[in-house]
């Protein structure tokens, strides 16, 4: 009598870790995934040691721009973000940034922004400052990073999540209270 040997059967527990593990590269393929491909090639640098923001795809440069920064004690950070969403219009407060809910600071600003790009979570963005008339020479902001209008609604319609944003020169560092 002839004796076939079996291969041996996968035990449940085995089963279910490369099931469990199979699940796991599936979700980080799907979060990872997209933000990969929408940074593959874009790269944009904002100096504050220049006063300029430099849009780079594929090593091309496509766009530059005049940008100003956060006052003293605002100082904006420097460090490597990427993009994490975009909003054509925003609310921003002094209150809601955690700087000032007093009327009468003169840190305090209720300001409806147009053409937002959000790099951090704790609210640094680069946005349009129609207010700001010293855009390229003078920081006045609170945090964040001012274009000119036309400049900022360029930029936010180019950017995509995952973008990188590499912010360097500015004095700041962390994540501190940012806005306007």
């Amino acid at each position: 009598m002839a004796h076939h040997r079996q291969a041996p059967r996968p035990r449940l527990r085995d089963t279910g870790l490369l099931a469990l593990v199979g699940a796991l590269v599936a979700v980080l393929t799907l979060v990872a995934g997209p933000a990969r491909a929408a940074s593959a090639g874009r790269v944009t640098t904002i100096d504050a040691a220049t006063h300029r923001m430099t849009v780079r795809e594929d090593g091309r440069t496509v766009m530059t721009f005049p940008v100003s920064f956060g006052k003293p004690g605002f100082r904006t950070p420097s460090g490597t973000f990427h993009v994490l969403g975009k909003e054509a219009v925003v609310d921003m407060t002094s209150c809601s940034a955690h700087i000032t809910c007093d009327p009468a600071s003169p840190n305090y600003y209720d300001l409806t922004v147009h053409w937002a790009v959000r790099l951090t979570g704790g609210g640094v963005y680069v946005h349009a400052a129609p207010w700001n008339h010293a855009v390229g020479r003078a920081d006045i902001s609170h945090g964040c990073i001012h274009l000119n209008t036309p400049d900022a609604q360029r930029f936010y319609e180019f950017s995509r999540v995952g973008d990188t944003v590499i912010v360097k020169n500015t004095g700041g560092a962390g994540e501190g209270p940012s806005g306007p």
